[in-house]
């Protein structure tokens, strides 16, 4: 079992190790070329989040983000070459937990990669490897965990640290219970050992009370794993039964929030979403219902509806404007429908600017949709990636699914004009997408400020409250007459 965390985790250390090894050709400098040889390697691999220069005296002059105004001090590079590692560290620009690989080139100057710590966490989560009580990444000289998953201990009077080489023995563990234990060293990053633990083969023959307790212990989990499930499908079909009739009885309606062209105010179109005219409760957000609708499957009737719905209310508007954008959103479960796809078709020969946005998640998880939205870009259906930034959307994503659109999410957009380390990620964003010649659309806009922001770097279509909230069919007409 060590092996193959060997294998799974080592995998993605040997990529970054062999970037590394090729930092003396990097110009450390930060030129242009410099920037994009980074941002490239980032966008290849989902596991690093950001690649660091740091000069001889522990100055971060540059990431893969861009240039800094002022050199940032991190830490004195230790002058050792070799592969070694820091961390788990906070990253400065996007504040969030990483592990830090790094090489010091001849002349002093250490070139890092951050791998973060939630991709580390998904990549080795005990849930892959049933069988193992806790996966560790330790220091090998003092036995520290760097990474942990699952509950660490070790044998009992006997000395493993510092590590040198494999280790498989089967002891007592400090938590009084017999375990097998494996221990290898990373062959590029000695100083890191994978440690895995898993209870021992041999347990002995247990007592007859015990097999008794055992086997009564077993038909009362039967039970209540029963009673859980029939509990369960009461949930589900009461939550189904209760979205199912706010369909019958209309309640739910579309609301459209406008697309606008920052440079002529018009309006190019909409982004349909849905609410719920709940009788109790009133107007509720999609929050309140679409996640137990996901569950329970009752989103693809939702939205086979909000696509009647979109027909019906924008008939007239389409009338007047025939190249009038429309866009849905759509996850991987609903292109995997063949009564949505149906619908699509439907819907494209109503509105012939149709984009349907998925998240970065859906693109990275749903491998098997790839061929479906090959089919729909022949129809002629716009690709897009919403809330793009947020999530693992590399650039072989970018480059193998037919993806035409990119959606800037609000959180970059509200980073404009602060003082704000997730500044430099829009521009990299802006810049990535001019070069694939990706079409962008910023989220979220709510000031003039930002609105002239991204306008005077090419980012020309907005939605946000600084031009409209999302409206309901009569307000949204009224103002595209205006």
């Amino acid at each position: 079992m060590a092996e193959r965390v060997i294998l799974d985790f080592g995998s993605q250390l040997n990529n970054v190790d062999t970037f590394l090894h090729q930092s003396d050709s990097i110009d450390v400098q930060c030129s242009a070329a410099t920037i994009q040889q980074m941002r490239q390697f980032v966008f290849k691999h989902p596991a690093v989040s950001e690649i660091g220069i740091v000069n001889p005296s522990g100055e971060l002059v540059c990431n893969s983000f861009g240039l800094l105004p002022t050199p940032m001090f991190i830490s004195e590079p230790p002058k050792k070459r070799g592969l070694r590692y820091h961390g788990p560290i906070i990253s400065e620009f996007l504040q969030v937990s990483a592990f830090v690989l790094a090489r010091t080139r001849h002349d002093g100057y250490e070139v890092n990669a951050l791998l973060p710590t939630e991709w580390i966490k998904d990549m080795l989560h005990l849930s892959k490897y049933s069988e193992l009580d806790y996966i560790a990444i330790v220091d090998s000289e003092t036995g520290v965990p760097v990474f942990l998953q699952g509950d660490y201990s070790l044998p009992l009077g006997h000395s493993i640290f510092p590590i040198v080489q494999n280790i498989e023995l089967e002891k007592l563990f400090d938590d009084q219970t017999r375990k097998f234990i494996h221990i290898r060293p990373f062959k590029n990053v000695p100083q890191l050992s994978v440690v895995v633990s898993k209870n021992a083969r041999y347990l002995g023959l247990p007592s007859p009370v015990w097999l008794t307790a055992l086997c009564l212990m077993y038909v009362l989990s039967w039970l209540g794993l029963v009673l859980l499930l029939n509990h369960y499908d009461k949930r589900v079909l009461s939550s189904r039964a209760l979205l199912l009739g706010a369909l019958n009885r209309q309640e739910l309606f579309n609301v459209y929030q406008p697309l606008i062209d920052a440079k002529t105010q018009n309006i190019l179109g909409a982004e349909v979403l849905i609410r719920w005219m709940h009788p109790v409760e009133g107007e509720l957000g999609p929050t309140y219902f679409v996640p137990e609708a996901e569950r329970d499957g009752t989103v693809l009737e939702m939205s086979l509806y909000q696509i009647d719905k979109a027909i019906s209310d924008l008939a007239p508007v389409i009338a007047v404007k025939p190249d009038f954008k429309v866009s849905f959103n759509v996850n991987g479960y609903l292109l995997s429908c063949p009564s949505y796809i149906k619908k699509l078709c439907e819907a494209k020969s109503v509105f012939n600017n149709l984009t349907i946005e998925l998240t970065e998640r859906d693109v990275l998880s749903q491998a098997k949709i790839k061929s479906v939205l090959y089919q729909l870009v022949e129809l002629g259906v716009e690709i897009a990636i919403d809330d793009f930034g947020t999530g693992y959307c590399g650039l072989q994503y970018l480059q193998s699914f037919p993806i035409d659109l990119l959606k800037i999410d609000q959180s970059f957009v509200a980073s404009i004009g602060l003082d704000n380390l997730q500044s430099p990620v829009l521009n990299a964003v802006i810049e990535m997408a001019d070069k694939l010649e990706k079409k962008l659309i910023a989220e979220g806009v709510e000031t003039q400020l930002q609105a002239d922001y991204l306008s005077a770097r090419g980012v020309v279509v907005h939605q946000g409250w600084y031009y409209s909230k999302a409206l309901k069919i009569s307000a949204f007409k009224n103002l595209i007459q205006e």
